[in-house]
């Protein structure tokens, strides 16, 4: 099955390229406003503090456009998910969002180290300043809740409060920089920043309209099923066909008083063309997810897919090897029900790490693709049994003894999981290049 809406490797790694020579060019552009337009606030500046100056105005033009930038980044863009994968444009969001506060930090600093503590702009002659520091108080605010958010909020009361309050820091810093210098006064720098503002509210509401046709695609509920004590099978059903690649992931919204109708992130564990239905693994972790087996009826939406976890995503390798943890199974789940419909099938090794033999709720499916999968060799791990074992350098060691060094590894679990994994298959001789995960945590 062919998989058109997938970019090749070397056709991603282009556009990454030409990602970050466009974001290079913008910084470089925005540093040249303080010295090819200079403000009046520099001509009665010398020396050191005339640097000063223009490099802390430098750095908060540097953070306004990161700031563009992290709008353009929170808006699910197919085109970012299919060069990145969406859980990478995400963690380079809340990357971003650190870099955004450093250079606002240095940006205050060395706009006032010149003027000196006693010439601080108070009073509202000084307004566009006042804004400055409004936005910068609001930045601090977004940036401390995102980072503690697990500790002080609900995902669904910080999602509502977040991206709002991310709108309003872009108009107050806009204002603020079109105000605080009469640098722009002149024709370009005050045009070309209309024209970044213009293309950042033109992306939202091209976001925005295609997301609300999106809510008018409604899947039905053929079926919900209790596979464990805290895990959930669901069947949707859609009117209109739906293209995703083996492993990719989906927004699920339902609606209803029975449950909250903000979005979460799940794993399609179907296989295209497996059957004309979107099957999901949903554990129950949190108030939304424990409130899904309480749904009987309804028409929820699928926004997606996205990611790039996917061996359809990279080159042919002669063997795959798959590491799951919990409920990380489902990717690997939907990538052997794709490979079993495949004349020649690689050979491929899972590796399944679970707390209790009761949490095993695919033995039956497994020993099925066994039969059309004869080079499908599975090891099911149990932490927490007497006994229990981890998956350990020691353990992969032994596991993996027969394997090639260029087998693909596809890890999916708890980060700390993932990330112990992979450093102990890189200590053990395996390319990071071949070493794909997908971390996404809301």
């Amino acid at each position: 099955m062919q998989f058109p809406h997938l970019y090749s490797p070397y056709k991603r790694n282009v556009l990454k390229v030409l990602i970050l020579a466009l974001v290079l060019v913008c910084l470089i552009c925005a540093s040249t406003v303080p010295f090819l337009w200079e403000s009046k606030s520099l001509w009665y500046k010398l020396g050191i503090d005339k640097t000063l100056l223009q490099l802390g105005k430098v750095a908060g033009l540097w953070a306004a456009v990161l700031l563009y930038l992290q709008i353009i980044l929170a808006l699910k863009i197919k085109i970012l998910d299919r060069i990145l994968g969406l859980d990478r444009v995400y963690y380079i969001h809340q990357l971003n969002g650190y870099l955004i506060l450093c250079l606002v930090v240095i940006h205050v600093s060395l706009v006032l180290i010149p003027e000196g503590i006693n010439n601080l702009p108070i009073g509202w002659k000084f307004w566009p300043e006042i804004v400055g520091a409004a936005a910068f108080l609001l930045l601090i605010g977004i940036v401390i809740s995102a980072r503690f958010r697990r500790a002080l909020l609900s995902y669904h009361v910080w999602r509502r409060f977040h991206r709002p309050l991310g709108y309003i820091l872009v108009v107050i810093i806009s204002i603020h920089i079109l105000y605080v210098s009469d640098s722009f006064e002149n024709t370009v720098p005050k045009y070309v920043l209309f024209g970044v503002v213009g293309c950042v509210v033109l992306a939202i509401l091209w976001f925005k309209i295609k997301y609300l046709i999106n809510l008018r695609r409604y899947f039905d509920i053929e079926e919900i099923v209790p596979v464990t004590d805290d895990i959930v099978s669901i069947h949707l059903t859609s009117p209109q066909p739906f293209s995703y690649a083996p492993g990719q992931f989906a927004f699920l919204r339902f609606s209803g008083h029975q449950i909250s109708s903000e979005p979460h992130p799940f794993t399609i564990a179907s296989a295209p063309g497996y059957n004309d239905t979107l099957q999901f693994y949903i554990k129950k972790s949190g108030d939304w997810t424990a409130d899904i087996t309480s749904l009987s009826q309804g028409s929820p939406t699928v926004h997606g897919p996205f990611g790039l976890f996917s061996y359809k995503t990279r080159s042919t390798a002669k063997d795959l090897i798959f590491i799951a943890a919990g409920i990380g199974i489902t990717p690997m789940l939907s990538m052997l029900r794709e490979i079993s419909q495949h004349s020649n099938p690689p050979e491929i090794l899972l590796i399944w790490s679970m707390r209790y033999h009761t949490e095993m709720f695919l033995e039956r499916e497994f020993t099925e693709l066994r039969k059309t999968l004869p080079k499908l060799t599975t090891s099911y791990v149990y932490t927490r049994e007497d006994g229990g074992k981890r998956i350990t350098k020691e353990l992969l060691e032994k596991l993996l003894m027969e394997k090639s060094k260029d087998s693909h590894i596809y890890i999916c679990g708890p980060e700390r999981m993932m990330k112990s994994s992979r450093d102990a298959l890189v200590a053990m001789g395996y390319s990071k290049n071949n070493i794909f995960w997908e971390r996404f945590a809301l």
